[in-house]
C-alpha cells in the first residue's frame, strides 16, 4: 500500500469514527465507572467484611468477573470507534476478543448459580443447601464452561477487510466475519449461544418468581400474626377493668394499678419486638432483593443486543446494508451489555448498608490520608 492510500484510509477513519462520538462518552464512563465500583466490592467484601455471610460469598467473584467485563470490554469497544476502519492484526483481534468474551459470559452463569442458591435458601430453606464445596465448584465450572463457549469465537474473530469503492481504498475490523464463517458450524454455535442466553434469562426470571412469592407470602403471614397479636392484647385491655370489678375492693384498686402499669409496659416490650421482628425479616431478604434486582439489571442490557444478534444470524449482510450513523447505534446497543457490569456496584451500594458504611469509612480515611 503506498502513501496515498494509507492518507485516504487514514481519512476514511477519521471521517467514520466521528459517528461514535457518544459512544465513546458512555464507554468512558463505563470504564471508570466500572472499573472504580468493582475495585472497592472486591476490597469491602473481601478484606473489610470480617464476618462472612453466606449471603455475601458470591459477591466479590461476581465483583471480579464484571471488573475484568467492564475493563476489557469497554476498552475493545473504544479501540474499534476509534479505529472502525483502521483495526489492524488477526492475533491481536483473537487475544482482545477471547478475555473479553471469557468474562462476560462467566458472569452470566454466575448469576444463575446465585439465583439457584437464593431459591434453595428462600424457597426449599429445610431441603439441600449450596455447601461450600458446591460453591467452590459452581465457580471453577462457570469459568470452565465460559472458556469453552468463548473457545470458538477465536476462530471467528478475525481482521475483516472492507472497501470503499468510491475511494479504492480497503479498511480493516475486527469482528466476527458473518458471511465468511456462514455455515453449518458458525449457524450452530451462534444458535446454541442464543437459547443458552435466553434459557439462563429465563430460568432467572423463573427462580426470582418463586423467590418473590414466597417472601411475599412470609411478609403477609407475618404481618397478619403481628396484627392478631394487636387486637388480641387490645381485647385484654378492653376486659381488664371488668374483671376488677369482681376483686374485692379493698385490693381492687391496688390490683388495678399494678396490672394496668405490667399491660402497658408489655403492650410496649411486644410492640418494640414486633418492629425488631419485621426489621430483621426485612433484612433478611434484602440479599434477595438485590440480586434479583442485578438479574433485572442484565436482562435489560443484553435482551437488545441479543435482538440484533438475532438479526444479523438471519441476515449475514444486515452490517453492510446499515449506514454510519446506524452502525454507530448498533454499536451502542452492542455496548449496552458492559451496563450490567457497571451498575452492580451501585445496587450493592442501595441495599446492603454495611457494604455503604464501610466505603465511607474506605473513602473518608483515604481522603484523610
Amino acid at each position: 500500500m503506498n502513501t496515498s492510500d494509507d492518507d485516504k484510509l487514514i481519512d476514511w477513519n477519521n471521517e467514520l469514527s466521528t459517528n461514535y462520538i457518544v459512544n465513546d462518552v458512555f464507554l468512558g464512563l463505563y470504564l471508570i465507572l466500572g472499573i472504580f465500583g468493582n475495585v472497592v466490592v472486591v476490597i469491602i467484601y473481601s478484606f473489610r467484611m470480617k464476618k462472612k455471610k453466606d449471603d455475601r460469598y458470591f459477591i466479590p467473584f461476581l465483583a471480579v468477573m464484571d471488573l475484568f467485563a467492564c475493563a476489557s470490554r469497554s476498552s475493545l469497544e473504544l479501540a474499534m470507534n476509534i479505529n472502525p476502519v483502521n483495526f489492524r492484526g488477526s492475533e491481536m483481534c483473537k487475544a482482545l476478543w477471547f478475555p473479553t468474551n471469557v468474562s462476560a459470559v462467566s458472569s452470566i452463569f454466575l448469576l444463575l448459580v446465585i439465583a439457584v442458591q437464593r431459591y434453595l435458601k428462600i424457597c426449599r430453606p429445610f431441603g439441600p443447601q449450596m455447601t461450600l464445596f458446591w460453591k467452590q465448584a459452581f465457580l471453577l465450572a462457570t469459568v470452565v464452561i465460559a472458556v469453552g463457549f468463548s473457545i470458538p469465537l477465536i476462530f471467528y474473530n478475525d481482521e475483516i477487510e472492507v472497501k470503499n469503492s468510491s475511494n479504492n481504498v480497503t479498511g480493516y475490523v475486527c469482528d466476527v466475519d458473518v458471511e465468511r464463517y456462514y455455515g453449518t458450524g458458525f449457524l450452530t454455535y451462534t444458535v446454541i449461544s442464543i437459547i443458552s442466553s435466553f434459557s439462563i434469562m429465563l430460568a432467572l426470571m423463573i427462580c426470582n418468581a418463586f423467590i418473590g412469592r414466597k417472601i411475599y407470602i412470609q411478609t403477609k403471614a407475618k404481618i397478619a400474626r403481628i396484627n392478631q397479636n394487636q387486637i388480641n392484647k387490645r381485647r385484654v385491655s378492653s376486659t381488664l377493668p371488668l374483671v376488677l370489678m369482681n376483686i374485692a375492693p379493698d385490693i381492687s384498686e391496688n390490683v388495678s394499678v399494678s396490672e394496668t402499669t405490667k399491660l402497658n409496659n408489655n403492650n410496649l416490650i411486644n410492640s418494640e419486638t414486633d418492629t425488631k421482628s419485621i426489621r430483621k425479616m426485612s433484612f433478611a431478604h434484602r440479599y434477595s432483593f438485590m440480586f434479583m434486582a442485578i438479574g433485572i439489571a442484565f436482562i435489560i442490557s443484553y435482551v437488545p443486543r441479543l435482538i440484533v444478534l438475532t438479526v444479523s444470524l438471519l441476515d449475514p449482510k444486515f452490517f453492510g446494508k446499515l449506514s454510519p450513523p446506524a452502525l454507530a447505534f448498533v454499536a451502542f446497543i452492542r455496548e449496552m451489555n458492559v451496563v450490567n457490569s457497571v451498575v452492580n456496584p451501585f445496587i450493592y451500594g442501595f441495599f446492603d448498608r454495611r457494604f455503604r458504611k464501610e466505603t465511607k469509612t474506605l473513602l473518608c480515611k483515604h481522603e484523610r490520608d
